[in-house]
């Protein structure tokens, strides 16, 4: 047999060593992949979906000294529901009440009534339209009417387009499949390493024919291969069900998801380099976990974060991988476009290698 190929063989074996288990146990390649792709898809369906507007209720004082047109508008829109008042009485306590904005007013007996059986309104005056609460949805039920007004004196088309790679649930997708990687990368390697190291398995490998290296490398790209089933099955459920498409070229994005994979990786790797129980694992898994995962723009964009905070958050890997991945993903960039998170990638990889060389607990030490 060629020497070539028996200075490989190790590296395979090792590899094939840290997949079987996986197949052979049902249990654990539901809880490990199957059951992060059922997380995701809630996570999305949480993040993602945005509530219709609902009916704005429209309480509209003097009907006939408001703008005939914006009025005419508001009564034709599906969405808006107009009650008039006639009663002189309340009217003149209205209008004495909202003559200036941002006033505060008891509502009285006849407002009072309102309220309670339609809830929070707007209400139309001749000097204007008024919110009764400064909240999100009255914020949009606002500016759905004020909108009319625009519309009912030059009449254009309203409505959404859907810019594909630009909407929110193309932005939040790579994002929930960064934080599966993360979750399988850190958590499922560091645990199975300190499960290893207590039932002796280092030791035993230490009369085989490998090297350190082989091992870590073996690991790493065991679960990367694995990692590729559940990809496929997150990228094929997400295109069903919300239409997620990359528009980037497929070369780009594998590479950055090969890379970002291996760097997460490499990271339980380091988790579990010493730990000799796997609550200290865990332990310690979980401290990394939550900060990448609030930190890392998975959920909120970290330009929204105070400068401080993002001139920290810009060099954590996951921070790098995910937005590589949105941006060849998602608006098509070209590796050079994305060349400074594929160059701190490659710079975590080779210097958590040299960790692991060093700190790793072979059983050497006993």
């Amino acid at each position: 047999m060629p020497s070539n190929v028996l200075t490989r063989k190790p590296f395979w074996q090792l590899m094939l060593l840290n997949i079987r288990p996986f197949f052979r146990e049902p249990a654990t390649l539901f809880w490990t992949f199957g059951f992060p792709i059922f997380m995701a898809l809630l996570l999305v369906q949480a993040f993602s979906g945005e509530k219709p507007m609902a009916e704005v209720n429209v309480v509209v004082i003097e009907q006939e000294k408001i703008d005939a047109d914006w009025y005419q508008a508001i009564e034709k829109d599906n969405k808006v529901s107009i009650l008039n008042i006639e009663d002189a009485a309340l009217i003149a306590r209205i209008n004495a009440h909202f003559a200036e904005p941002n006033s505060e007013v008891s509502p009285g007996e006849g407002l009072s009534s309102i309220l309670s059986n339609h809830g929070d309104v707007l209400i139309l005056t001749p000097s204007g339209l008024f919110s009764t609460r400064n909240s999100h949805e009255q914020a949009i039920a606002f500016s759905h009417v004020m909108a009319l007004q625009d519309q009912a004196r030059k009449p254009y088309l309203d409505g959404v387009i859907d810019l594909q790679g630009f909407r929110y649930i193309d932005w939040l997708i790579p994002g929930i499949i960064v934080l599966q990687i993360i979750g399988i990368g850190i958590t499922s390697i560091s645990n199975g390493l300190v499960s290893d190291r207590q039932q002796g398995f280092f030791k035993r490998l230490k009369l085989s024919p490998f090297s350190r290296l082989d091992y870590v490398i073996g690991i790493v790209f065991a679960r990367v291969f694995l990692l590729i089933f559940q990809l496929v099955a997150l990228f094929a459920t997400f295109y069903f069900l919300f239409g997620y498409q990359p528009l980037g070229n497929w070369l780009s994005i594998l590479t950055v998801l090969l890379l970002g994979s291996v760097v997460l990786c490499l990271i339980g790797v380091l988790v579990g380099a010493r730990s000799q129980k796997v609550e200290v694992a865990t332990g310690i898994s979980n401290l990394l976990y939550f900060p990448l995962m609030f930190l890392s723009g998975i959920y909120f964009d970290t330009s929204n974060f105070p400068q401080a905070i993002q001139n920290i958050v810009q060099w954590l890997p996951s921070t790098a991988f995910l937005d590589a991945f949105r941006l060849t993903a998602n608006q098509g960039a070209s590796l050079a476009d994305v060349s400074v998170q594929v160059q701190t990638l490659a710079g975590f990889s080779v210097v958590l290698l040299v960790m692991i060389y060093f700190l790793f607990d072979w059983g050497d030490e006993k």
